[in-house]
């Protein structure tokens, strides 16, 4: 006889779901039927059904145990989707698999599965008590709305969690009341919450063997022991402990029990990371050439988590503006500084800059401290020395300067290697004071990026970038800070550095920059994706973006999405504007444009 109108009461504490195992199967004659028709549903009960999967050596009894198990993987996906009036029939040549044993059967026959949905119920009573002020149940958990256990579920998640924002850690399902009304194809349901009392943070209880000291870890972590639970302040601090990279693994487990004074321990439960690691990089394009990158890594120098990394990197390989370039450079950081939000660098860097219109070496060397005041938002500040020497149309210069900055980011991207929607904002203000006769200024640059899906398969990108240097002419201002147009940070399909300042001796950058870039990302399968994008910039004599030039591009790319981010290939071809000749340029690199 069929399966139907099974299983209740329902337990939150189960997944409203039965045991899920796999069966390699294939039975010839298959067939599933929905009444009335319902083709979305029928696909999702195929995809439930184990029998209609079952391969040609499956023996009898394996076939009628698998379908036997079916009737409450699919009951589950009725209930889900409101249905707990249906009812399910699943036959084996012909004879309800209810009724079957595997014994002393030799074939069992063509698989047919009928399902008889009846009607869709709606809650005719829709409850969860106690709630703590202000908490909010989910849209869909309301009287007259589609019934089904997926909602009950979420109504219960969220009447929980709710309770532990409010510091009641120990909240839980404490009762259920769950009845259909078939006559009127109504679910009553009324859920009761044991919030259990409110607690304040205990001890963060450290594992046994750990390859940091003890104080650094708690330093790091910054549990606000003696304050009110807060998931939240529980998520920072795994963030935290796993930011420093020191880490494979970070498990925080609540105590089972609180302490008598309110309080509840927290248990930590880390897994450590190699300390060293070695990395490389590569991106290419056409007029810039072959860029490679490596670093070495130690995430536990002085064992306190502090990381000591040194990077070295090659630009200009091949490429037809300019010559290469280098960079060498140190940093060691030091997380929980002070505060456990807090992050300090200590950094010296080494560059030669061969670049179309000017050539530079610069040493820099200083002090960074980095506050992230909420997730997604870090703070920023630096003081250091910076010596640099350059030729360029004005001759050989030499510039020396401190170096006081300040600098945010904002990171609201729902993916940061492959962004579908939110936003990017950066903003970094770079007074440089001269000293031993350079001259003294400012230097201005943002950058903001949004992202907006339309559909499921098409992502709209936009990226404005603004530039300026205040107070220093462009003379008197190393060439590093001013600013060029072209390539694959600005504008794709222009050559590399291409839109400058034409002066009497030469080009050189500009005191201003704007830049605008547009992309249509449209998926075509789950890793192929093709991207069509218009860039367009400009370069100002002035600070004001006054006195320049602008220059745009077009062009496709292609992306192949892997784990560590898109494979990118773009070609671009130049649009509008001043040109170095080029007829198109290719980028090739890891990760979105932008």
């Amino acid at each position: 006889m069929p399966v139907t109108r099974a299983l209740f009461p329902i337990s939150l504490r189960s997944a409203f779901a039965a045991p899920f195992f796999l069966l390699a199967a294939s039975v010839a004659a298959q067939e599933l039927r929905v009444s009335p028709q319902n083709e979305d549903l029928a696909e999702r009960l195929r995809a439930e059904a184990l029998v209609l999967s079952s391969e040609g050596d499956a023996t009898p009894g394996d076939i009628i145990a698998t379908a036997k198990g079916d009737y409450g993987r699919l009951l589950a996906v009725l209930y889900e989707e409101g249905y707990f009036g249906a009812s399910v029939s699943i036959t084996l040549g012909g004879r309800e698999v209810s009724g079957l044993t595997p014994f002393g059967i030799s074939e069992t026959g063509a698989v047919a599965i009928a399902v008889d949905l009846g009607q869709r119920f709606t809650f005719g009573r829709a409850s969860v008590a106690p709630l703590p002020p202000g908490a909010e149940l989910p849209e869909g958990f309301a009287i007259g709305e589609t019934a089904g256990t997926a909602v009950i579920q979420t109504a219960a998640r969220s009447a929980v969690s709710d309770w532990r924002a409010a510091s009641h850690a120990k909240a839980e399902v404490s009762g259920q009341s769950i009845t259909a009304r078939h006559s009127v194809s109504e679910l009553d349901v009324a859920l009761a919450i044991d919030p259990g009392p409110a607690l304040r943070f205990g001890r963060l209880i450290l594992p046994p063997d750990n390859t940091i000291r003890g104080k650094r870890i708690l330093q790091v972590a910054g549990l606000p022991g003696g304050q009110p639970f807060n998931p939240d302040d529980l998520r920072r601090v795994r963030n935290r402990l796993v930011s420093t990279g020191t880490f494979n693994s970070v498990v925080l487990r609540e105590a089972e029990l609180p302490n008598a004074d309110g309080t509840l321990d927290i248990e930590l439960g880390l897994e450590a990371a190699p300390p060293r690691r070695l990395g490389f990089g590569a991106e290419i394009e056409s007029t810039n050439g072959l860029s490679l990158e490596a670093f070495w890594l130690h995430r536990n120098i002085f064992n306190g988590a502090e990381r000591l990394r040194f990077d070295a990197g090659i630009e200009g390989i091949g490429g037809t503006s300019g010559g290469m370039d280098y960079t060498l450079g140190v940093t060691l950081s030091i997380p929980g500084f002070r505060r456990a939000d807090d992050t300090l660098s200590l950094f010296a860097t080494l560059e030669r800059r061969d670049e179309e219109s000017f050539t530079e070496d610069l040493f820099e060397f200083g002090v960074r401290g980095e506050r992230q005041l909420t997730d997604g938002l870090v703070i920023g500040n630096e003081i250091g020395l910076r010596f640099s020497e350059s030729t360029d149309s004005f001759g050989t210069r030499t510039f020396e300067h401190l170096i006081l900055s300040i600098d945010g980011e904002l990171d609201r991207r729902d993916d940061p290697l492959n962004p579908s929607g939110g936003l990017y904002s950066f903003v970094d203000i770079k007074p440089f004071i001269g000293i031993g006769g350079s001259e003294t200024g400012v230097r201005l640059e943002g950058d903001l990026r949004g992202y907006r899906s339309v559909g499921e398969s098409t992502v709209i990108a936009g990226r404005a970038q603004i530039g300026s240097v205040f107070m220093t002419s462009i003379e008197d201002t190393p060439p590093d800070f001013l600013f060029f147009s072209g390539g694959g940070g600005t504008v794709r399909g222009q050559g590399f550095q291409s839109l400058a300042i034409d002066g009497a001796g030469g080009t050189t950058g500009g005191r201003s920059f704007a830049g605008l870039s547009l992309e249509l990302r449209q998926s075509i399968s789950e890793s192929i994706g093709l991207v069509g994008f218009f860039d367009v910039g400009y370069i100002g004599e002035s600070s004001d973006l006054q006195g320049g030039g602008d220059h745009s591009g077009a062009g496709l790319g292609l992306r192949y999405i892997t784990p560590l981010g898109p494979l990118r290939v773009d070609v671009g071809v130049p649009v509008g504007g001043s040109s170095d000749g080029s007829d198109y340029g290719l980028y090739i690199g890891l990760g979105q444009a932008f």
